[in-house]
Parts: structure tokens; C-alpha cells; sequence
């Protein structure tokens, strides 16, 4: 079992830490080389399925997916599943083959999952269930290795899960070029001109992805560095501000002072009472 913090996880600020464990249970790998049916199953825990080679129709609660080489499937506990391998309708008549994993989950962050999903494309999860089978079927007892390859499968689907839309990326690469020039002055025109875009357009796309306008945003990461430089570093405040592309004092110190109420040489003072 691998426990961890939330936010030792995501990239993603969150309000309240989440402690979640991720807990490896069994691992089978299957070549059918003739016409097999999945009889039912009620799950009690997470159920992974990689598809290596041919086809597996699955049946989740009466909905109907067709699985094909590549495709990975991840289905929720206290859900109910049954399946039909066909080599016969397979491509090259190969036979069909494939993964399960059984797993627990204290708490899913890792993508939205309600009852299932199926994923294409997840061709870079083999390896590492290929490993994991095999270690399975030969050691019993390496439960954190079985844990650490779980996961490597689990990061390939949620990448899978999480493709982003033009919008969702446009506002990502403004994100990360703020976060990159914290250290001069700039503005929402500024960045409408960098990235080619109307301001009005930019802030919007911006503001459905991280809930936020682009000039709090701005303002919220200077402010974090510079009271991070106050209080732990002897630099004077005239220097903070010029790290942070001011080179006119009281325009550092005003704009300071707006946003937090209280001038830097005040707050490094309050700080360190």
C-alpha cells in the first residue's frame, strides 16, 4: 500500500489535505486462443483491464464497450461486469490478449471516474503490466514494487483521461509564462499581445480554467515571491522590489502596500515577531 498527501501529488493547490492510499490486490494476464465468456462479477474494488491483443466485449451494468488492442478500462467497486473474448474477430486471427488488475483506492483523485472508463491509446501501460504480471506470478511478496507499478499504469490513464481542449492549453501556456516571468512587471496586454489573443478572450479562457482573472493571478504570484524574499532573505527591500522588475522603489512599496495592507519593511517586522 502507498499512502501520500494530496497536494505531495498534484501540481493543484487544494484547501483541505486529502490522505489517500493506493493499495495493489492481484494481477492475471490471459491468451485466449478460442471463443470465452467473462461470467459475471460483482466488483468490491477497482478492476483494470488492458487490452494487449485482439478483442474482449465488455458488459459493465448492461452498457456495452468494445475493447481492441490499446485500449485500457478502469471500472468502479459495487459495480457489475461480464465480458465475451472472441479471438475469432480479432485482426490476424492471433488471439486475444489481455490484463486484470484488481486494486483498492481510498480515495480516486487521480481523474473523474463514476462508474467506469475506457481509454485508447494506452499502449505505453504495457510494460509496466507486463512487469507487473510477472512479478506477481512469481513473487508474492514485493507488495510495494506491485504498488509502484499500479501507479505507472494509473498515470498513464489519467494522462489519457485528462487530454486537454485549445482552451484548456492556451491557458495552461499563459499560466506557465507567468509563473516563468515572476520576476519582471507585467500586464493582461501584455500577454494578450505575447500569445496573439484579445484580452477580453484571454481572461475569460483563463479564468474557466483556473477560476481566477489574469491580473489577480499576476498579482497573487508577486506578491507570494516577495513576501517569500522578506521574510527569508536579508536582501533590503529596495532589492526585492527590483528582483521583481521594479525599479522605482515607491512604485514597489505602493503596490505593496494595495495588496497587503501593511508596507514590506512592516510585514518582514510582523513576520518575524
Amino acid at each position: 500500500m502507498i499512502k501520500f498527501e494530496s497536494s505531495v501529488y498534484s501540481s493543484i493547490s487544494v484547501k483541505k489535505e486529502t490522505l489517500f492510499a493506493v493499495d495493489f490486490l492481484s494481477a492475471s494476464r490471459f491468451c485466449i486462443r478460442e471463443k470465452t465468456s467473462v461470467h459475471q462479477t460483482f466488483l468490491n474494488d477497482y478492476l483494470m483491464i488492458y487490452i494487449a491483443a485482439g478483442r474482449f466485449t465488455l458488459f459493465i451494468d448492461g452498457d456495452r464497450e468494445e475493447l481492441t488492442a490499446g485500449n485500457l478500462a478502469i471500472i468502479s467497486p459495487f459495480t457489475s461486469y461480464k465480458g465475451i473474448v472472441d479471438p475469432a474477430s480479432s485482426a490476424g486471427m492471433g488471439g486475444s490478449e489481455f490484463y486484470l488488475v484488481e486494486f483498492n483506492c481510498s480515495n480516486f483523485i487521480f481523474f473523474p471516474l463514476r462508474k467506469y472508463i475506457v481509454l485508447s491509446g494506452a499502449n505505453a501501460a504495457e510494460s509496466a503490466l507486463d512487469e507487473l504480471c510477472s512479478r506477481y506470478e512469481r513473487y508474492k511478496s514485493d507488495a510495494y514494487i506491485f504498488d509502484v507499478l499500479l501507479l505507472e499504469t494509473i498515470f498513464v490513464a489519467e494522462k489519457l483521461a485528462k487530454k486537454t481542449t485549445p482552451q484548456q492549453q492556451l491557458a495552461e501556456q499563459v499560466q506557465e509564462y507567468i509563473l516563468q516571468n515572476s520576476t519582471r512587471v507585467m500586464s493582461v496586454d501584455e500577454l494578450a499581445d505575447k500569445f496573439g489573443y484579445n484580452k477580453q478572450y484571454l481572461g475569460r479562457v483563463f479564468k474557466a480554467e483556473y477560476g481566477t482573472t489574469l491580473k489577480d493571478f499576476i498579482n497573487i504570484r508577486k506578491m507570494a515571491l516577495a513576501k517569500k524574499l522578506l521574510v527569508t532573505s536579508d536582501m533590503p527591500v529596495a532589492a526585492v522590489g527590483q528582483f521583481l522588475g521594479w525599479q522605482d522603489l515607491n512604485q514597489f512599496l505602493k503596490y505593496f502596500k494595495y495588496h497587503e495592507g501593511v508596507t514590506p519593511s512592516q510585514y518582514r517586522n510582523s513576520a518575524g515577531d
